[in-house]
């Protein structure tokens, strides 16, 4: 059971960062505890950069019951908002775990550094959640964290290009406008910039216009 335990925590840590899938992992986190623990089933909910809502997954009845505490409360949006899971009691989430037929319930906190990524709930571990558990939920923040990184450096990435790009076309606009209308480049830009402001519009998308042949700016203009 420890090379089992080691063997998926180097998988969890080793995802691909490209095409990263948190359904997926979420999914696969869930199914690696309820086996590992072990635990009669586990569910996991993750809140994650990229994703509008937090994604939820399970084994057996726990998915349902993950959602259950989301809407009405529990242990597991506890987690969510403080990294703690105590506090409580939540009555009809108690009722609800009898109905299902589990008779206890850990929930773990995904977090790393004091920020929480989610929660691992483990229906029926028979008090086996500090160990095996806490490995998995550790070792999940621990990726999540990185793709977080990850995910962030690509926008910071875009918005630069975005920003380079703009500044390309910009260049180019101010060029052809001080050849067209034999001026200054500076002159040139005072003037597209004067146009942009008084026309609501982007000076990127202005100049944008101009070296795609859609020229708006007149020589009175400058």
């Amino acid at each position: 059971m420890r090379t089992e335990l080691i063997d998926a925590l180097l998988e969890l840590l080793a995802r691909e960062s490209e095409d990263f899938d948190v359904h997926r992992f979420a999914q696969d986190l869930a199914e690696r505890a309820a086996v590992l623990v072990p635990a009669r089933d586990a569910g996991v909910v993750l809140s994650f950069p990229a994703e509008p809502k937090e994604m939820v997954a399970g084994t057996g009845a726990a998915e349902a019951l993950v959602r259950f505490q989301l809407e009405h409360g529990g242990p597991v949006r506890e987690c969510l908002h403080s990294g703690s899971s105590g506090g409580g009691p939540w009555p009809r989430f108690s009722a609800a775990c009898a109905e299902a037929g589990y008779s206890s319930v850990e929930t773990l906190p995904i977090q790393v550094d004091g920020e929480v990524f989610g929660a691992l709930c483990l229906f029926d571990a028979g008090g086996n959640a500090h160990g095996a558990g806490l490995r998995l939920a550790h070792a999940a923040a621990l990726r999540l964290a990185h793709q977080r990184d990850l995910h962030q450096l690509g926008v910071r990435l875009r918005h630069l290009q975005t920003a380079l790009d703009s500044r390309i076309v910009i260049e180019q606009a101010k060029g052809m406008l001080a050849e067209r209308h034999k001026i200054g480049v500076d002159t040139a830009f005072e003037g597209l910039r004067r146009y942009a402001r008084d026309h609501n519009q982007r000076v990127a998308d202005l100049a944008r216009a101009i070296v795609d042949g859609r020229d708006p700016v007149r020589p009175n203009d400058f």
